[in-house]
């Protein structure tokens, strides 16, 4: 009884917070959907996970995608795998996910800096983007939001702002949050993996439950009519939503939060700061 009393009220506060986040966003405009895009994603999933919807929806209606995977996520499953194994499985993982959203494999770049060690690379990432930019001359940019968690999350962040600024040409930049959701109410605040209350402990204040996001976030974008390419794009990550090997040590994004996070993440709307660099 206690714990259908916790889940409703949980709910109800998520709810009203997606409410007020859709009464308040401006939506996806005409120019949102039909700007080229590069997305740059830390680790192989962020681009399904915080972005994918929308890149669906683009490459469906003709419009230029590009994919760029900065780190080579040899660090999801320490211990477990090796790590040059691992590497060539989510490599192999990104370009199908990329085609199952609708790209090709000629639209993906991988970098292949250390997964876990980006913050320390900061100006080699830097410089391995403006040519990408340069290149391919596009109208936006998405990146993992500033205020992500993840430490490689931020310093892609803070590379990609670096290059735009190098570049010199006026883009669009859209933020996507990923971790960012990763505290109450969005997740539960019990009955999660070992460790990882503290994860959503520390991300429940930051956002003040939620609330900051009303004044971080400004964009919205509805999804709902792909959310299965979504879905399955998501899917092609079987390094991440699958076991592999034997025994449970092997965790999946499904293990988080019994499942919460994935789920915010497969909602009918993504959501974005945006903004403009370079203007």
């Amino acid at each position: 009884m206690m714990e259908t009393h916790h889940w409703d009220v949980r709910q109800a506060v998520c709810t009203m917070l997606d409410n007020r986040m859709r009464c308040r966003f401006k939506p996806f405009d005409v120019a949102d959907w039909s700007a080229s895009a590069v997305i740059f994603a830390p680790h192989p999933d962020d681009e399904t996970l915080g972005c994918g919807g929308v890149a669906a929806k683009k490459l469906a209606s003709g419009v230029e995608v590009r994919f760029v995977f900065v780190t080579d996520g040899a660090a999801s499953h320490p211990n477990l795998m090796d790590p040059q194994q691992l590497r060539a499985t989510r490599e192999d993982e990104a370009l199908d996910a990329v085609r199952r959203l609708g790209g090709s494999s000629e639209s993906v770049t991988f970098l292949r800096f250390p997964d876990g060690s980006a913050s320390h690379h900061i100006h080699e990432i830097t410089k391995a983007i403006v040519p990408l930019l340069r290149a391919s001359k596009p109208q936006s940019v998405f990146v993992t939001h500033a205020k992500d968690p993840p430490c490689d999350h931020v310093a892609v962040n803070t590379a990609l702002r670096a290059a735009v600024a190098d570049y010199g040409r006026p883009l669009t930049v859209f933020e996507y949050p990923v971790w960012y959701w990763y505290h109450w109410p969005w997740v539960r605040a019990r009955n999660d993996l070992p460790r990882m209350w503290r994860t959503t402990l520390r991300q429940t204040i930051k956002t003040a439950a939620g609330l900051r996001a009303l004044s971080t976030l400004n964009r919205l974008a509805h999804v709902g009519g792909v959310i299965d390419v979504k879905r399955q794009a998501l899917a092609a990550h079987v390094s991440q939503t699958q076991r592999l090997g034997d025994g449970n040590d092997w965790r999946t994004l499904s293990d988080l939060s019994g499942g919460d996070f994935v789920a915010r993440l497969l909602s009918d709307y993504e959501m974005f700061t945006r903004y403009e660099l370079n203007t």
